[in-house]
């Protein structure tokens, strides 16, 4: 089962700022609410926990992430497990364009794999990503 969850959002702040940002992947446990802990694994993977909750109920997840694009316009971070073994696709890709002072990013994560189905965990990621958008306005504003 594959799913996606995207959003656009308006940043205001210049590209490189909020670029910076994106693509510290080190800091998204500050400002996306379903990233529960990220750490460095070397200097181009992290581990990176993913946790939703539904109700009384959690789901979690540690992938380890790759930077696996990194241009002036678009940054992706891919699932890149180190274990021999055949994984799930796990991908965000973050593509960012100047729009007069401020920055227009187009957020998708994307999912192909049995584990996390549609339904409650996709509604729990859509929910998390709408905060994160939220959440990301006031942290690039406090990196100025």
């Amino acid at each position: 089962m594959s799913f996606s969850v995207s959003r656009t959002a308006t940043i205001e702040a210049p590209l490189p700022l909020v670029r910076s940002v994106l693509r510290d992947l080190s800091s998204y446990s500050e400002w996306v609410p379903i990233v529960s802990s990220v750490e460095p694994d070397g200097d181009e993977h992290w581990f990176v926990e993913l946790r939703v909750s539904m109700g009384p109920f959690a789901r979690s997840k540690r992938l380890r992430m790759k930077r696996s694009v990194d241009d002036s316009n678009k940054v992706c971070f891919t699932r890149e497990e180190s274990d021999g073994r055949r994984h799930a696709r796990w991908e965000l890709s973050l593509t960012l364009e100047s729009v007069a002072d401020d920055t227009s990013v187009d957020a998708a994560l994307e999912y192909d794999g049995k584990m996390w189905t549609p339904g409650p965990v996709e509604e729990a990621l859509h929910s998390g990503l709408d905060a994160a958008i939220d959440r990301l306005h006031k942290f690039v504003a406090s990196q100025r």
